[in-house]
């Protein structure tokens, strides 16, 4: 695999490119649905890209009830904190389908040993945009109702007044820490109140105003 279809790896010259080559650990591997490709509590010091396939990032309580932190279906970076800090994972990793991940190894010691500007920029941006996903979570999550919870999540997403879900409704009612048939029934009435559409797994807002002041 080309190492430039990495975000960390993609300004990196010729020279540090090969130098990185030279030093770098790697390995493709194939799981399987179903399969973990690490748990909470587990130690691995190993950044992960998604190839293709489809990951489940989230945390499970000892009920087995999750809250999705993250979905990744797209070719994509994960891990790369906890690979850094060499800390146990508060959250695991599930395949939703087949999938292909090339892992990094030994993360930490490559940025000690292995520290151009442009990687370190294409690091900082990285860990920049996931804690603004964190936060954008936080936002939606701690509203109180439930309403409130689709109105802020329908508002970060939307793209000219168009919501293209990513996740399943089981998926997204995880995310929002409630269920599916309360997720459901609270779509459907905003859709009889006017305020979206609903075709599919697309979203239309039809009032932003009206959204805005559920807020």
């Amino acid at each position: 695999m080309n190492l430039r279809q990495i975000p960390l790896f993609k300004n990196l010259t010729e020279k540090d490119l090969k130098i990185l080559e030279e030093n770098i650990k790697i390995e493709e591997k194939t799981y399987e649905k179903g399969s973990y490709i690490f748990n909470q509590g587990d130690i691995k010091g190993d950044l992960y890209f998604l190839i293709e396939g489809s990951i489940l990032v989230a945390k499970f309580d000892s009920n087995g009830k999750r809250s999705i932190i993250q979905t990744f279906n797209n070719k994509g970076i994960f891990g790369e904190v906890y690979a850094y800090l060499d800390e146990p994972f508060d959250f695991s990793a599930l395949v939703q389908k087949k999938s292909k991940i090339l892992v990094i190894k030994e993360f930490r010691n490559l940025i000690n040993e292995f520290m151009p500007k442009s990687f370190l920029i294409n690091y900082i941006d990285l860990i920049s945009k996931k804690c603004l996903v964190l936060s954008q979570k936080n936002q939606i999550t701690n509203q109180f109702t439930l309403r409130q919870k689709i109105a802020n999540f329908l508002l970060i997403e939307e793209e000219n007044n168009k919501i293209k879900l990513k996740q399943t409704r089981e998926e997204l009612a995880d995310f929002l820490s409630t269920t599916r048939p309360s997720l459901s029934r609270e779509l459907s009435n905003m859709a009889d109140e006017n305020i979206i559409k609903i075709s599919g797994k697309d979203i239309y807002i039809i009032d932003i105003n009206l959204l805005k002041n559920l807020l």
